[in-house]
């Protein structure tokens, strides 16, 4: 085994610190897309005033150029629906209305544009992405529903268009819905996932609470029974009674709070022993012997943390370095070495699995937000027992799981 240097100790409130710098540069992103979009939207509607101001006036047309300024001024309206001004089913709303008030002059003055209403039709098959994708689904389809109608009248009340670029239109709406619908399919499967790993966590925590506290408290209830029989001071015996009654009750909520997070679910299937810091090098052989290339894995554990701790403490850790490791081994498979790392400080352990991988991966945050459905219960389990976890780009290039956890023994 070869020793490593070791990562420096990081503040108590960094990883929250690396939490709100993921959510603000999240945020930032967002945005950054969105002025993006309005920026090409705004040009789009620019380059069709152009256009039509070029016949504003036809031959034969006494109201030309009011059908212009109806169809440029429905562009604008309409693209602005999609700011952030509403929720989303009443931005959606408001489109349709201006786009089917639009349609409806055109077509009661008989007007023919050689414009078909670019701009907004830009702007309602985006709106049309996001109702398929994030609004509920009884309000989506006949919000869907009507602004795909919008979609495909442009061309027809504006020019009285052929058939083909109708079947055009028609497509492009159904794949513009068909994304939608791919990216809400993704999103319910992603909910269950994570909700099934949640489920998961919290039932191996509910094992954890059985095995360890419940025994800890029964111990230390009959230990409080065992000397209050001997204790010559009534005093003495009275507070040993009153400390073998708490722990009753203790046990007794104990058995309730187990009864709620099993949901009195007698079918569970039986728990292997939970594993300690004797299987992490086993991890780590496994990985040298299973991992992408030839990958060099070095183990360091400080000396003070090889025995003595909390068996939920010790399975923490090896669940933590478990998952780093298949990390590295799915997302980054262009590492050529893998450091992990148990170290102390401050009444802490440092869990650490760190890789020098490529650092084209994603920014910085939260364990949650990530591709690892893993992540999400180890920062449960972290929070669980007072710690915390995080996961993103180290400096220098690579790739770091990093968790803090409470030293018990």
């Amino acid at each position: 085994m070869t020793p490593t240097s070791l990562p420096s100790v990081p503040a108590r409130s960094a990883p929250w610190s690396a939490s709100r710098t993921a959510l603000r540069a999240a945020r930032r992103r967002r945005l950054g897309r969105l002025l993006a979009g309005l920026c090409g939207l705004c040009g789009l509607w620019l380059l069709e005033g152009r256009l039509l101001a070029r016949g504003a006036v036809f031959p034969g047309q006494a109201c030309g150029h009011h059908a212009h300024l109806v169809v440029w001024t429905a562009g604008l309206l309409v693209a602005l629906c999609l700011l952030p001004w509403a929720p989303l089913a009443a931005r959606a709303a408001a489109a349709v209305a201006v786009s089917w008030a639009a349609t409806g002059y055109l077509m009661a003055a008989g007007e023919r544009l050689p414009a078909w209403g670019v701009t907004e039709s830009a702007a309602l098959l985006v709106l049309l992405a996001l109702v398929a994708w994030r609004v509920p689904v009884r309000a989506a389809v006949p919000a869907g529903v009507a602004l795909a109608a919008g979609v495909l009248v442009a061309p027809v009340r504006d020019t009285g268009a052929p058939g083909a670029a109708v079947v055009v239109y028609a497509l492009v709406v159904a794949v513009v819905a068909s994304a939608g619908l791919c990216l809400r399919y993704r999103d319910a499967e992603r909910a269950r996932a994570v909700a099934a790993a949640r489920e998961a966590e919290r039932l191996e925590l509910a094992g954890e609470l059985h095995d360890f506290v419940s025994h800890h408290v029964a111990a230390m209830t009959l230990l409080a029974k065992a000397t209050g029989t001997v204790a010559e001071d009534e005093r003495v015996a009275a507070s040993l009674r009153d400390i073998q009654a708490a722990g009753d009750e203790a046990l007794t909520s104990s058995r309730r709070l187990l009864r709620v997070l099993h949901h009195d679910d007698g079918d569970a299937a039986p728990r292997a022993p939970l594993p300690g810091l004797d299987g992490v090098s086993a991890l780590v052989d496994d990985f040298r012997r299973t991992g992408p290339g030839a990958v060099r894995v070095d183990l360091h554990v400080d000396p003070r943390f090889g025995s003595g701790l909390a068996p939920e403490l010790a399975a923490s850790v090896h669940r933590i370095v478990a998952e780093g490791l298949a990390n590295v081994a799915k997302h980054s498979p262009g590492a050529s070495a893998v450091r992990v790392t148990l170290r102390g400080a401050e009444r802490r352990l440092l869990v650490s699995v760190r890789d020098d991988g490529p650092a084209g991966r994603p920014a910085p945050h939260a364990p949650e937000d990530t591709g690892g459905l893993g992540l999400v219960g180890l920062s449960e389990r972290a929070d669980a027992i007072g710690g915390s976890l995080t996961a993103g780009p180290v400096p220098g290039g690579g790739w770091e799981v990093l968790a803090v956890l409470p030293v018990q023994r």
